[in-house]
């Protein structure tokens, strides 16, 4: 089902009138002359329900008279011309004159009293309001032309509320902008970029908690961004989530080639903090993708991810130095057996022991839930954010010459 929401405001042109008939050119260059766009929007997009919202003083007489006419019971439009001049509009008032509306549109409608919304208070009202007029996974089409025009604010935000709140889908969001009329067309302007360019805001945000990068991949591809390149950004992600830190290295190469041209649409303003964020994986070696991802582990506060890729990293590394293979379990276990009794031997200048004995112990107490035995280290884990000065520091030095 698609539902467009519209609010209505108060004419600052004729208290009579109301607003003055344009000809709108829709997006797809269709002309609909109108004195209310949500109106001819709804038709345009054939929206199967519509919900106004306006507040005591907004309009309600003149649409009703625009769209019922005769249709409406005269009693009731004369109480509702009434009630509109005198501010004092009710929800009962205009539950009673839906029914006519919904005749002459051939849609159901539903009109909602709103308060001015001069407060965050008032405007979590509305939303909330919303909220409970839609159903989960409805798409949506918000028309932001007419109403106060704090309201155009309101339902840029309700956009993106009403996604997370309601896991409604937002197909448009549309202004009639009479000031830019020429040649007495007045161009519908679509705000349907600058939503997109929030979600990936809000795309970024949610990374840099959890470390997700899949969660760009339907951005990208709304975009133009080619589907096998996305699903190889997914597919990577879920590689990292089981450490298989090499074949998410390798799933990442098409994406990387295609971040490497100029993307279209608000994909283009992140593509660069996409490039950096995956950066990683064009480190020549292992030890060095599994470094750079503990940093950034530590970066969102991720100890356990950040311990595990250190430690990791350090067995790694351990192993090229001997040129053998990293992927190789035997070959990393026996690196980790080889410096144990090489440390206790002396055979290793004192910041790389403590930077194993560090990564290992910090790594098996956050897995085990248990503190390690080594009483600083202890200490550490219960002053997280030395914990983190000093893990940080240790995964920095890891590029020191053995």
């Amino acid at each position: 089902m698609t539902t467009l929401i519209s609010f209505l405001g108060k004419s600052q042109l004729d208290s009579k009138t109301g607003y003055r008939t344009a000809r709108y050119r829709m997006p797809d260059g269709t002309i609909h002359e109108t004195a209310y766009l949500g109106l001819a929007l709804a038709e345009h997009l054939a929206a199967e329900r519509v919900i106004l919202l306006g507040t005591e003083s907004s309009m309600w007489d003149l649409l009703v008279e625009n769209v019922a006419g005769d249709h409406a019971a005269d009693e009731l439009r004369l109480e509702l011309f009434d009630a509109v001049k005198e501010s004092r509009v009710t929800q009962s008032l205009l539950d009673d004159v839906a029914p006519s509306m919904a005749a002459q549109l051939g849609r159901p409608v539903a009109s909602l009293l709103i308060p001015s919304c001069a407060t965050f208070a008032e405007q979590q009202e509305v939303l909330t309001r919303l909220a409970d007029h839609l159903h989960q996974g409805e798409c949506v089409v918000l028309d932001l032309t007419h109403g106060f025009r704090h309201l155009a604010m309101l339902g840029f935000a309700a956009a993106r509320y009403l996604v997370h709140a309601r896991s409604v889908t937002v197909h448009g969001l549309y202004y009639g902008a009479l000031d830019m009329t020429h040649n007495g067309v007045t161009p519908v302007v679509t705000l349907d970029g600058l939503a997109h360019l929030q979600e990936w805001a809000e795309a970024f945000e949610a990374y840099e908690a959890s470390g997700d990068f899949s969660r760009f991949a339907p951005l990208l591809v709304q975009d133009g961004f080619p589907r096998t390149a996305a699903d190889a950004l997914e597919r990577a992600w879920q590689l990292l989530m089981v450490t298989n830190v090499n074949d998410a290295a390798k799933s990442l190469q098409p994406v990387l080639k295609q971040l490497g041209e100029p993307l279209s649409g608000a994909s283009e303003l992140f593509r660069a903090r996409l490039l950096k964020a995956l950066r990683w994986s064009q480190e020549s070696t292992l030890s060095e993708k599994l470094r750079r991802l503990a940093l950034q582990s530590l970066k969102r506060g991720d100890t356990l991810r950040a311990s595990i890729f250190g430690l990791e990293a350090f067995l790694a590394r351990e192993v090229e130095t001997a040129d053998g293979d990293p992927l190789d379990f035997a070959q990393r276990k026996a690196a980790d057996e080889r410096f144990q009794e090489q440390a206790r031997d002396g055979l290793h200048p004192d910041w790389k022991r403590e930077a194993f004995w560090l990564l290992k112990n910090v790594r098996n107490s956050c897995a085990h839930g248990t503190p390690p035995s080594h009483a600083r280290h202890a200490q550490l884990l219960r002053n997280p954010q030395q914990l983190a000065r000093e893990l940080e520091a240790t995964l920095n030095r890891l590029t020191n010459t053995p």
